[in-house]
């Protein structure tokens, strides 16, 4: 695997355009966050049994806010190109939980367009602790290793070698949340088995994650439809909680 470009870390903070409502134990809503994560594939609209969860949702996005949805079994959930909602590029189906908080990723590229729909875990960490959950989102990354650690470690010194987080880590895999002390780390994505060759860094001044959040970090391709076309690998992170409106819950079991 050959890794091209400047390496970057792009944070992306996206506005959010769909406001949450109903959270009341009377609710018949379920409610979703949307991540775009298949590079080249153009903005698009989720829907949700013909209720929008997201809208002109760019690619490297996460809407910042959770959508209301009906709640009910095997609902079907499309994807269609922004503005064009009449013929899906993505179809699935789901058994969105009254009162549940989901997320939805599109990954893979436009011609093997596949979803990921997770129940969210949105009860808090324990005290001082955050939550991060990592997606490989990455089809053309191959086998990685995830390094979280000091802003100033070095990761590929022999005389101390220093575990990653994540081993042979691979596309389209979703972890667990895992909890971690809250603070500023560097986090790096290698080649797996090769420290020297990173692929994702965040830099020296490192990420700063608070207690009591909740956080989704997922790696992604270069963006072949920018201008010109990108040649870095990056890294969305996206806060789950505390958002608005939210009111913390465990996934249904």
């Amino acid at each position: 695997m050959k890794f091209n470009g400047k390496l970057c870390l792009a944070l992306v903070a996206t506005s959010g355009f769909l406001t949450l409502a109903g959270c009341g134990g009377s609710s018949s809503h379920a409610y979703v966050k949307f991540i775009h994560a298949s590079p080249g594939a153009p903005n698009v609209d989720v829907e949700v049994k013909d209720k929008f969860a997201a809208q002109n949702a760019a690619y490297g996005s996460a809407t910042s806010a959770y959508a209301p949805v009906p709640a009910g079994t095997n609902e079907k959930v499309q994807v269609f190109a922004a503005g064009k909602d009449s013929t899906a590029v993505l179809s699935a189906s789901q058994t969105f939980t009254k009162n549940q908080y989901y997320t939805i990723l599109a990954l893979n590229t436009p011609t093997k367009l596949q979803a990921a729909i997770e129940n969210d875990d949105l009860t808090a960490p324990t005290s001082g602790n955050c939550k991060i959950r990592v997606v490989h989102g990455s089809p053309s990354a191959g086998a990685v290793d995830v390094y979280v650690t000091a802003p100033n470690t070095i990761i590929n010194d022999p005389k101390n070698p220093v575990a990653p987080v994540l081993s042979n880590f691979t596309f389209p895999t979703v972890t667990k949340y895992l909890q971690v002390p809250a603070g500023t780390y560097r986090i790096r994505v290698t080649v797996h088995g090769d420290p020297s060759t990173v692929a994702i860094d965040t830099g020296a001044s490192g990420v700063a994650v608070s207690a009591g959040a909740i956080y989704t970090a997922v790696a992604l391709d270069p963006n072949p439809s920018s201008n010109p076309p990108g040649t870095a690998f990056t890294l969305l992170l996206t806060q789950d909680q505390p958002v608005a409106g939210v009111t913390p819950m465990a996934p249904a079991m």
